[in-house]
């Protein structure tokens, strides 16, 4: 590039129809060039401008009744001018008698009175009905953990609560998701403060201190999603970022898609795979976007808000919370989705559901199943610590076989065997320590009904074994 670039190229740089070495050389100019940035900052300011007036709505003005008015007044006031002016009765009277009689004398009929000419009656212009107000959105906790308060208290139905405009949203060390939409969703990280200033279909707008990741689908025409950080607005039109504001500064982090950055100096756009860092009291205007690192990406779509596959907010009062209750912060999945870091509570429909939870190799094992029924209680599922790696192993597990008491499993098996229902299994994980205790018994897999399971797990918990090495392991049973 020669020269100096013409006024009209910054403005396309600002709509971002400038791409590649271009795009770098005019970056690189301004920077040493004092008069061309003062012209940026002239097309900048002035393209901020239009934008601001393109997103004000048009003033309602009812042209048809100012019309209206206008005529029929000038229609009176002009048939009132030419109107005769209305007689006196007691003139008529005596102008009828009169002719009454002059016709009796000359035998010729009076004359018929002039017709009086109604006045035009005045049009009212119709009120202009009010525009209809937007639909309010709704939003439901998909998943929790650690402390969450609502409105300043904790509350004890967490999903069952319906979160509005004006709700208010706070937590200690823990995370809560908020899925508002099929493909709307946001998550409030760990110390952190969120209130919906504005929740309706036609604007979404938070309100955050701390750290909050976003995940909206495309807006429409006429929709906003905005997310004020203090001094600055964020707003997008369909993306996944992250928003983190403190007293210090205001960091913006997008993983896919474009969201702007803007306050009262100027307004700067961030793209996928881009983050832009502003301390506070620095112009927007004045900072750099940068590009995320790998690590950087990875963690932002790690922290992609929970968002179930069906949103109905009727449909969704039979579902019910599943705790996974763990000792230590252990990655947990259910039904085959990752969600994270246990203990934690999740949204999840009635039904059977199971749970696997990592080692510490990082493999994830079946901790177990359980059954949710519908209800604000829902179901809660212990996990153990893992136990330390033993030699005993084979030794307990001959002690397991010998020790099953087989006449009450075939009564357990009694209602299904009737039934025809044969082949059956139940795998099982147990630990055992060295006084013989058994420190728990989990049901990690089976194909049997829900109430014939709880019995033969029931059997299964009462072999007694003896004094031996500390062993933890897995059995499949064939019923």
């Amino acid at each position: 590039m020669t020269g100096h670039p013409p006024p009209h190229r910054w403005a396309d740089l600002w709509a971002g129809r400038v791409e590649g070495t271009e795009r770098a050389e005019m970056e690189r100019h301004v920077e040493r060039c004092r008069p061309c940035a003062r012209v940026r900052a002239r097309v900048t300011r002035a393209s901020d401008s239009f934008v601001a007036i393109r997103s004000q709505s048009v003033p309602e003005v009812s042209w048809d009744a100012i019309r209206a008015r206008v005529h029929w007044s000038v229609s009176t006031e002009r048939h009132a001018a030419l109107r005769p002016r209305r007689p006196a009765y007691g003139w008529l009277a005596g102008a009828l008698a009169g002719g009454l009689a002059l016709g009796v004398l000359t035998g010729r009929a009076p004359a018929t009175a002039p017709a009086v000419v109604a006045p035009i009656a005045r049009l009212t212009a119709l009120p202009v009905p009010p525009a209809p107000q937007p639909a309010e959105l709704v939003g439901l906790v998909s998943r929790a953990s650690g402390e969450v308060m609502v409105d300043g208290v904790r509350p004890p139905d967490l999903f069952a609560r319906r979160l509005a405009r004006g709700s208010r949203l706070a937590t200690a060390d823990g995370r809560v998701d908020i899925q508002f939409g099929d493909k709307g969703a946001f998550a409030l990280g760990p110390r952190s403060h969120l209130e919906l200033r504005r929740f309706d279909a036609q604007v979404i707008e938070l309100a955050v201190d701390g750290t909050v990741d976003i995940s909206v689908a495309p807006r429409g025409d006429g929709q906003r999603f905005l997310v004020d950080a203090g001094d600055h607005t964020v707003e997008v039109r369909g993306t996944q970022f992250r928003v983190t504001h403190d007293a210090g500064a205001t960091s913006v982090a997008c993983r896919h898609g474009l969201v702007a950055v803007s306050d009262s100096t100027g307004r700067v756009e961030v793209g996928a795979a881009r983050r832009i860092h502003v301390a506070k009291g620095t112009p927007v205007s004045s900072e750099h976007v940068v590009a995320l690192s790998s690590d950087e990406v990875a963690a932002l779509a790690q922290a992609t808000p929970l968002a179930l596959p069906l949103w109905d907010p009727v449909a969704l009062q039979s579902s019910a919370p599943l705790e996974v209750a763990t000792s230590g912060r252990r990655d947990v999945r259910v039904d085959g989705v990752e969600l994270g870091l246990a203990p934690l509570r999740v949204r999840v429909m009635p039904g059977r559901h199971t749970v696997e939870v990592a080692d510490t190799a990082g493999r994830f094992r079946r901790a177990g199943w359980v059954d949710v029924m519908a209800g604000p209680r829902g179901a809660r599922l212990e996990v153990p610590a893992e136990p330390p790696p033993s030699n005993g192993i084979n030794e307990r597990r001959r002690q397991f076989r010998a020790a099953l008491d087989r006449p009450r499993l075939g009564r357990c098996m009694r209602s299904i065997a009737k039934a025809g229902l044969t082949g059956t299994y139940v795998q099982i994980e147990l630990a055992v320590d060295a006084q013989g205790a058994v420190g728990f018994l989990n049901v990690i897999d089976t194909d049997l009904p829900s109430a014939t399971a709880e019995c033969v797990r029931q059997v299964l918990t009462d072999v007694r074994f003896g004094r031996g090495a500390a062993a933890t392991l897995r059995e499949r049973v064939d019923l």
